[in-house]
């Protein structure tokens, strides 16, 4: 799930908890956190202490990764012109070298 908001971590959270049949109550206290706080995480708040909010998340069960979008584009613009070339070969060998008739 990509997170772009508060709201998205906050629903992602909710829907960890609710798979793992947990209640708010029960993940608060193995997050060390109040119930109320873990509700304001759930609806988006956006002014939360970033190291509760990774403790919950670690308590949860979730873990958080991080992508560089420049390297995401790249690698998007990559793979299209590999299909571009791909096609165009005709009977010549993948790997970008002339063929030996050619």
């Amino acid at each position: 799930m990509e997170i772009h908001t508060t709201r998205d971590l906050g629903a992602a959270v909710r829907d960890a908890r609710t798979k793992r049949h947990l209640t708010q109550s029960q993940l608060a206290q193995h997050a060390g956190v109040s119930r109320d706080w873990l509700v304001r995480l759930e609806q988006g708040h956006p002014r939360l202490e970033l190291r509760l909010v990774l403790d919950t998340v670690a308590a949860v069960g979730l873990r958080l990764l991080t992508d560089d979008q420049d390297d995401a584009v790249e690698d998007d613009t990559e793979a299209a012109w590999n299909d571009v070339f791909s096609n165009l070969g005709g009977d010549r060998p993948a790997t970008g070298k002339p063929s030996e008739d050619g």
